[in-house]
C-alpha cells in the first residue's frame, strides 16, 4: 500500500512525518535513513500488534512477561506500539517482515517518562538470522509539557529474504517500541556498502572495556549476550580494544591464577555485584570464557585486542571488601603497601617480586589467547609501593640512606619508584618476547599504557617513559587527565599533549590523548577538542569506556556513540567542530497510550 513518497504497513496508512525531512536540511548522522536515496519508499511498519507469539502481547492491564500495546500518534501517523516497564521482564517477540532485497532496517524508540522527566530506557534488536542483538536506546528528552518523542535507531544493512526482527527487553530497562523501518537501497548503494565490508579500513581510534560494566546491567549467560557489547563498534573508527580484566588480579575469566570478582562471596552490598558473580559462575559452568568472547569479537571485526589490567586493583573496602576480593592479596599481608608511619593500605608493593611475578602470571595465561598486546591502566590509581621494607630495602641500595626519612617529593623517592618500575616494565617485555617465540609469532607482542596528564605525576609515580621508549617497552600510549593520587586536576585542558609529543617524536611509540565517554563537554566542543589534537599532529584518540546505546552525559540529544565512533574520521571532526553536531532523526508524538499531549501536563495532581 502506497501513501504519499512513503508505504506504511499498519492498521491506518498516513506517513510518518519525520520521514519526510530532505536530507539537504542538515547534515545527517553515518546511521541516519535519510541519508539514503530511497527513504521516500522506505516501507514503515507501525502495527507492532503482528509480533509473534500473540501470547507475549497483551492489552489492558499490564502484566509480568509480557509487552503491553499500546496505541500512539504523531501529527499525521498513528500505530501500536510494544510497551514494557523496567521490571516486566517481557520474553523476546518476533516481526515478520515481508520486504525483499537490500535494506536500511531502522528501529523508532520512544522516551519512557520517569513520570515528572525523562527515564532510561532500552531494548535490543537483531534480524532472525543475525546471532547478535544490538542495543538500543532513545536518549532524547521530553519535550515541553512533559510530551513524549521517538528517536530512530540504526540497526543494520542486510539483504531482506524472508527474515524477522527480533526485539527483546534490557534487563531493568523499560520500553516504548513504536516502529520498525525498512529503507531500500539502490544498486549503486547496495555496491558501495557491500564493497566497503571488505576494504581493510583505517581506523584510528582506541576504545577501553572495563571488566566489570559489561556484564552487571546485562546480566548474561551466553557468549551471544557477552557478545552484544561489541555490536554497533564494526562500523565505527575503533581499531584497537584494551580489554580490562577487572583489576590487578582481579578477572573475568576462569583463571587459575587470578580470583573472579566476588569469588566465595554469599552477601554483596547490591544486587547489582551479585549479578556480576552469578553471571561469571553460570558462564564458567557452561564452559564459556568472557575474555575469549571478546578476543574472538574483536578479531572478527578485525580490531587489535590488548589485555590491560588496572595494577593497583587488588580489593575494595566496604562494602566492597568482599565482592574485589583478591586471594593473593589476602593470602599476604606482609607484601602490601605501608605509609611512612607504618599505616597499611589496600595496594599491593610493587618493590616485591612476588607481586611483579603474580602479574607476570595472569598476563602469561591470558597470552593462551594471542591478543596483540597488553599493558596497565596506571592512571587507575596510585600508589604501586610506598615504604614498605621491600621499597626501603631497594632506595637503600641504590642511594645508601633510609626512605623513611626522605620526603615524600624527595627525588630519590622518585627514582627508586622508577628503577623498580623500569624492573617491571622489563620482566613484561621479556614475557611477551618469550611468548611470541614459543608461540611462533612473526609480529611481536606490543605494550600499550594509560598513563597521567603531566610529566610531573609520570615522575612522581615512578613511570620514567622516556627511559621505557628508548628501550621499546611500550608502544603506545594513552594520556588521561583524571587519576588519583596525582595531581588532581581533572579538566580535560589539563593534558599536557606537548610532552607527549616531545618524547615520543622520532620514535615508534605513539601517544594518543583521551576522551571519556562519561564526561565529553557538549558534542560540538568535543569536536573542537580532537580537531585541536589533529591539528598539532597527534595519531588519533584513545575513548574510555564507550558504549553504543548511551546518550550524551550533559544532555545533549542522541546517542553518544554516533559521534564517539566517528572520531577518527579527521575531515568530518573538524566539519563538526565548525558547524556542529547534526541531530539525530526525532519524530514528536501527540499521543501514548492515554495520554494525549497537550499543554496542560500530566501527573500535577499528585
Amino acid at each position: 500500500m502506497k501513501t504519499s513518497a512513503l508505504a506504511i504497513l499498519c492498521s491506518c496508512a498516513v506517513p510518518l512525518a519525520a520521514a519526510e525531512v530532505k536530507p539537504a536540511q542538515a547534515e545527517l548522522f553515518p546511521t541516519d535513513s535519510r541519508r539514503w536515496s530511497r527513504v521516500g519508499d522506505a516501507v514503515v511498519l507501525m502495527d507492532l500488534a503482528k509480533a509473534e507469539p500473540a501470547s507475549a502481547l497483551i492489552t489492558g492491564k499490564r502484566e509480568k512477561g509480557k509487552w503491553k500495546l499500546i496505541p500512539f500518534t504523531t501529527a499525521e501517523s498513528k500505530g501500536t506500539a510494544l510497551s514494557a516497564y523496567g521490571g516486566t521482564g517481557p520474553v523476546p517477540v518476533k516481526l515478520p517482515l515481508a520486504a525483499r532485497g537490500w535494506h536500511a532496517v531502522y528501529v523508532g524508540l520512544a522516551t519512557t517518562s520517569g513520570g515528572f522527566n525523562i527515564g532510561p530506557n532500552g531494548i535490543k534488536a537483531r534480524l532472525s538470522d543475525e546471532p547478535i542483538f544490538k542495543r538500543m536506546a532513545c536518549n532524547l528528552d521530553l519535550l515541553p509539557n512533559r510530551r513524549a518523542q521517538i528517536q530512530e535507531q540504526y540497526l543494520t544493512v542486510a539483504e531482506l529474504k524472508g527474515q524477522s526482527l527480533e526485539i527483546a527487553p534490557l534487563p531493568g530497562r523499560p520500553a516504548n517500541v513504536c516502529y520498525v523501518k525498512l529503507v531500500p537501497l539502490t544498486a549503486e548503494e547496495t555496491q558501495t556498502w557491500t564493497a566497503s565490508r571488505l576494504e581493510k579500513r583505517v581506523r584510528t581510534s582506541i576504545a577501553t572495556f572495563d571488566g566489570h560494566s559489561w556484564i552487571w546491567p546485562y546480566r548474561p549467560t551466553t557468549a551471544e549476550q557477552l557478545a552484544e557489547e561489541f555490536r554497533g563498534f564494526e562500523d565505527s573508527d575503533i581499531g584497537k580494544w584494551w580489554f580490562q580484566v577487572t583489576g590487578a588480579d582481579l578477572v573475568n575469566y576462569p583463571s587459575k591464577i587470578g580470583t573472579y570478582s566476588g569469588e566465595g562471596t554469599t552477601d554483596f552490598p547490591s544486587g547489582s555485584y551479585a549479578a556480576v558473580t552469578r553471571s561469571l559462575e553460570t558462564l564458567f559452568k557452561l564452559g564459556i570464557n568472557p575474555l575469549k568472547v571478546a578476543r574472538d569479537a574483536a578479531k572478527a571485526q578485525g580490531a587489535e585486542f590488548h589485555v590491560m589490567l588496572r595494577p593497583a586493583g587488588w580489593v575494595g573496602s566496604m562494602p566492597y571488601e568482599e565482592t574485589f576480593n583478591s586471594k593473593f592479596y589476602y593470602a599476604h599481608p606482609e607484601w602490601r603497601c605501608f605509609d611512612r608511619d607504618g599505616t597499611p593500605t589496600f595496594f599491593m608493593s610493587y618493590a616485591v617480586s612476588e607481586v611483579r611475578r603474580q602479574l607476570i602470571e595472569i598476563f602469561r595465561e591470558t597470552l593462551a589467547l594471542q591478543p596483540e598486546g597488553v599493558g596497565f591502566l596506571f592512571n587507575r590509581g596510585m600508589p604501586l609501593m610506598l615504604w614498605e621494607d621491600a621499597f626501603c630495602v631497594r632506595f637503600k641500595q641504590m642511594h645508601n640512606a633510609d626512605a623513611r626519612e626522605a620526603g615524600d617529593d624527595d627525588p630519590r623517592i622518585y627514582a627508586t619508584r622508577a628503577a623498580v618500575m623500569t624492573d617491571f616494565m622489563t620482566e613484561v617485555r621479556a614475557l611477551l618476547d618469550e611468548t611470541a617465540r614459543a608461540q611462533g609469532r612473526t609480529t611481536p607482542y606490543k605494550i600499550s599504557l594509560g598513563t597521567f596528564a603531566k610529566e610531573a605525576d609520570n615522575v612522581k609515580w615512578g613511570l620514567d617513559l622516556p627511559r621505557w621508549i628508548e628501550r621499546g617497552l611500550v608502544d603506545e600510549l594513552a594520556t588521561t587527565w583524571f587519576a588519583y593520587h596525582t595531581s588532581f586536576e581533572k579538566t580535560p585542558g589539563q593534558i599536557d599533549m606537548e610532552y607527549y609529543r616531545r618524547i615520543t617524536k622520532g620514535t615508534k611509540t605513539k601517544a594518543y590523548p583521551m576522551v571519556i565517554a562519561w564526561k565529553t563537554g557538549k558534542p560540538q566542543e568535543l569536536c573542537k577538542n580532537v580537531a585541536d589534537y589533529y591539528v598539532a599532529g597527534d595519531p588519533g584518540v584513545a575513548i574510555w569506556d564507550p558504549q553504543v546505546e548511551k546518550g550524551w552525559p550533559e544532555g545533549s540529544q542522541g546517542n553518544v556513540f554516533d559521534v564517539l565512533g566517528r572520531l577518527g574520521d579527521h575531515e568530518r571532526v573538524a566539519r563538526w567542530a565548525k558547524s556542529g553536531v547534526p541531530q539525530p532523526l526525532t519524530v514528536p508524538l501527540t499521543r501514548l497510550d492515554e495520554n494525549h499531549f497537550s499543554r496542560w501536563f500530566p501527573n500535577t495532581g499528585f
